[in-house]
């Protein structure tokens, strides 16, 4: 039997067994019958009990037999008071600060922190803003500040590198160290590259064609007149292209060329001078310290550097499995485990969680019962006695079938105290 159909039932049981008792009490052979009146009795007062409950259980929701009966329909009437009675409810008892305080305070927000970064799911979702901010902070780099402080920092660092015979000393380990090769090798073969380029051979012959236009204005005949020949321009460019490149590529691999060792042994002479303390090497370096400082124009390159780093930073950010991602996740966690694993720590992060977290609610604890009362407001009055209906009507339909019983009861009672009574 469904529950919502019980206080029906048990009415229309009530209603029949009245209407039988009287029916058979009809009959003469059990006219007389003193336990059959009583029994009548209690299904008359089981009638009466359950029609008093369904009428009571109906005025809640609707007017019964669609009837205007005052104080009935309450929801509907009262649905203002009611809707304010559970907001106030909610909002001051069930969810007040001190309940959800008392609550906060029965477990340590540290311990629920350590199990859910076990997740590696929660991790790169706990990362995932950290990530948003290091991308945020690397477009500050190609700022104008940025590159005009860095620009600015070299400069002072160029004006304070100290000039004494200690710059001797390092000069001569400079030279003497695998990266000094590396450098020359490098060199070597840009210059290499740079000899082989056709934009350099067009430079040197214009160069020849220029200097030979001078020689004739200087009253120089016969050289001019080979040096302007287009054929013997190319031929001398290619000659000084090819020998310089042979001779670059010679020493770059060979440490014994005589250029690289001319090159290096210039440098270590100049060192050696420096470590010395020689006024002429020291003036020298000043004067092209002096000359580096004022030329220096590092903007554009620094920019460029910047704006490939900051490229490179946003793209492997923007990649959850990439390496910086990786490690911003493992840092994040690793640095909150370890900061957790101190028990004075975790006491005072606990304390912190909970300090915070009852000041927040206790300056917008209001919003709580604003969401109710919205939640409330947004359903109609048919919807919202549905859903009160739906979720109580079964246990209302119990108080409809006790109401018969204990009527029933009721009523046979009376009808003993009125039958010893006389």
């Amino acid at each position: 039997m469904h529950r919502n159909h019980i206080g029906t039932v048990s009415l229309l049981v009530a209603v029949m067994g009245a209407v039988a008792c009287h029916l058979t009490l009809t009959l003469a052979s059990f006219a007389g019958a003193t336990w059959l009146h009583i029994i009548a009795a209690g299904f008359e007062a089981g009638v009466v009990g359950g029609l008093a409950d369904w009428f009571a259980v109906t005025a809640l929701f609707r007017h019964p037999l669609g009837l205007p009966i005052p104080h009935t329909a309450i929801i509907r009437a009262r649905r203002a008071k009611i809707v304010e009675g559970i907001v106030s409810m909610v909002e001051n008892e069930w969810l007040s600060p001190d309940v959800i305080g008392a609550r906060l305070r029965q477990f340590a927000p540290s311990e629920i922190l350590i199990d859910w970064l076990r997740d590696p799911v929660h991790v790169e979702r706990l990362g995932r803003p950290v990530r948003d901010l290091v991308r945020a902070l690397a477009r500050m780099l190609t700022e104008e500040e940025v590159v005009l402080f860095i620009e600015r920092t070299i400069r002072g660092g160029l004006r304070e590198l100290p000039l004494d015979a200690s710059a001797g000393r390092w000069l001569t380990r400079a030279a003497a160290s695998e990266s000094a090769d590396a450098i020359f090798e490098s060199l070597a073969v840009s210059l290499v590259n740079f000899a082989r380029r056709p934009q350099t051979a067009v430079q040197l012959e214009h160069w020849i064609d220029r200097s030979a236009r001078q020689l004739h204005r200087d009253g120089k005949r016969l050289v001019p007149l080979l040096l302007r020949r287009r054929l013997v321009q190319r031929k001398i460019v290619e000659a000084v292209c090819d020998y310089a490149s042979a001779e670059l590529l010679n020493a770059a691999s060979s440490r014994e060329h005589p250029m690289r060792q001319f090159v290096f042994g210039s440098i270590e002479s100049f060192a050696d001078r420096l470590a010395a303390g020689d006024e002429t090497a020291l003036n020298q370096v000043e004067h092209l310290r002096t000359a580096l400082v004022q030329s220096l124009e590092a903007g554009p390159i620094i920019l460029d550097l910047l704006s490939r780093l900051r490229a490179q930073l946003e793209a492997d950010l923007e990649e959850p499995g990439s390496y910086l991602s990786d490690l911003v996740d493992r840092e994040l966690r690793v640095g909150i485990l370890d900061l957790l694993h101190d028990p004075a720590h975790r006491v005072v992060f606990d304390n912190w969680v909970r300090t915070t977290s009852e000041d927040l609610l206790r300056r917008h604890h209001h919003q709580i019962g604003i969401t109710v009362k919205e939640n409330l407001d947004a359903l109609d009055t048919d919807a919202l006695v549905a859903q009160i209906e739906e979720r109580v009507g079964a246990d209302l339909q119990f108080i409809r079938l006790n109401g018969a019983l204990v009527g029933g009861l009721i009523g046979i009672c009376l009808a003993l105290i009125h039958l010893v009574a006389g």
